[in-house]
């Protein structure tokens, strides 16, 4: 394995024997090739606001009870208003990269 860059940062935290054996069984089965790809997913889809781990997230707050329903569905409907406005007002990735082809074509020397 290589070393880490400075500009990692190294996560650990604690969970019991039996969990841990069951994870490392579903991620084999999962063809998830190590346990720091697992969790850099997790942490990728979370902090991209993926629709569907931000679902299952909503539904771990309301069911551990780690934030009440109500204040869960605002911050669902805050994002479902920010997705929209970003659609309505912001470019999609594909635009921008057409923007940078068309830069390139007209301004090579950039």
């Amino acid at each position: 394995m290589s070393e880490p860059q400075e500009t990692h940062s190294k996560l650990a935290f604690f969970v019991n024997a039996k969990s841990h054996e069951n994870l490392k069984v579903r991620l084999y089965y999962d063809e998830i090739k190590t346990q720091s790809e697992f969790f850099r997913i997790c942490i990728e889809s979370y902090l991209n606001q993926d629709k569907l781990f931000m679902e299952f997230l909503d539904d771990y707050k309301i069911t551990k009870k780690v934030q009440s329903k109500k204040r869960t569905t605002g911050s669902r409907k805050l994002r479902a208003k920010g997705n929209q406005l970003m659609r309505d007002l912001a470019l999609t990735d594909e635009d921008v990269e057409n923007i940078f082809d068309i830069l390139e074509e007209d301004l090579p020397e950039l």
